[in-house]
């Protein structure tokens, strides 16, 4: 698993190339965390390049976007698909995560909340 790290508007973007198992989810988890503790609580997460994902990867975004809301700030995951949409699908994650089918959308979402916030 590759990780890359960007902003735009702000807003910390996570693009991830590889698999995410259990075997390499705390490497993102530890980066997620990292972004936290430097006060950055809006971030998008891109998995354009993610052939897999299991439940321990999914479980660390949903706790990372859970953490991220107790400093009202958020977590967006875009560009979801094949094997790792159908996890989305099959274990409800749709209804914790939002899905964006591009990043651009994700961040302008971000921006969009943090706008009626203030």
């Amino acid at each position: 698993m590759i990780i890359h790290e960007k902003s735009s508007n702000q807003v910390a973007i996570i693009s991830i190339e590889g698999e995410v198992d259990l075997y390499n989810a705390k490497e993102l988890k530890d980066i997620l965390d990292d972004k936290m503790r430097k006060h950055q609580y809006e971030i998008v997460v891109n998995l354009e390049k993610v052939p897999f994902m299991d439940s321990s990867g999914i479980g660390t975004l949903v706790t990372a976007m859970y953490k991220l809301k107790k400093y009202h700030g958020n977590l967006k995951v875009c560009s979801v698909h094949g094997s790792v949409a159908k996890v989305f699908k099959l274990t409800g994650m749709e209804s914790h995560l939002e899905v964006f089918d591009t990043e651009e959308k994700a961040v302008l979402s971000l921006v969009k909340e943090r706008g009626s916030a203030e």
